[in-house]
């Protein structure tokens, strides 16, 4: 198997898949733009959600999974579908199982996230639903890991890229990634797992223009 990276047909935006030729093809998901309502058949929009489930593996349990996911930025077209494709909580509280495998959603084994995450919604800060799900959901792996002495297991990993200017990501070492840092694989898996060297604080997707599935 060869490495493979498919940039989904999303219109203005960005939804990336990385799949790595190891042994447990793993996956890194950059951001994600889900137009397309799979209750409505008229909707003539690319269905990239099925796409996507068409491309990433499936648990023992048949819970459809990417080893890790990284939203460049939290902007709309950046993030729309987030909440209805993805599942946001610990992983022993999936509610999906006795759902078709088209409706269950996706788990996120670790999730990658700037440190703008700690900044609440303000009228110079304003968020959409998604990134605002997005944030509740960092802020709670955050949690679980400081809890835990940063020992946690899929599902609650996260890494903070980049440190914070007014001291928010303090006591974060073990999951935070400073500008110069090499992140050393995808969530732990796979063999020969990559060196990935972020180039700035927070690595940040191009903006606009579609891609198309490779």
């Amino acid at each position: 198997m060869n490495s493979k990276v498919t940039f989904f047909p999303v219109d203005n935006g960005d939804m990336t898949l990385l799949q790595l030729a190891d042994d447990r093809q793993t996956s890194l998901l950059i951001d994600c733009r889900i137009r397309r309502s799979a209750d409505d058949p008229s909707d003539t929009t690319p269905d990239v959600a099925s796409e996507l489930r068409k491309r990433i593996r499936k648990d023992a349990r048949g819970r459809p999974f990417v080893n890790a996911m990284l939203l460049s930025h939290p902007d709309e077209d950046h993030c729309l579908g987030l909440r209805a494709h993805f599942w946001l909580g610990p992983v022993d509280d999936y509610p999906d199982d006795d759902k078709d495998q088209s409706q269950k959603r996706i788990i996120i084994r670790e999730l990658w996230s700037s440190p703008m995450v700690f900044r609440r919604a303000s009228k110079k800060l304003t968020l959409c639903d998604d990134a605002q799900a997005f944030a509740t959901e960092a802020r709670r792996r955050v949690k679980a890991n400081r809890d835990s002495g940063f020992n946690v297991s899929d599902g609650d990993r996260i890494l903070i890229l980049g440190q914070d200017k007014d001291g928010k990501t303090d006591g974060l070492e073990q999951i935070l990634i400073r500008q110069g840092d090499v992140i050393n694989g995808i969530n732990g898996v796979g063999q020969n797992p990559p060196e990935i060297a972020p180039t700035c604080p927070f690595p940040r997707a191009r903006r606009g223009g579609g891609g198309r599935a490779v």
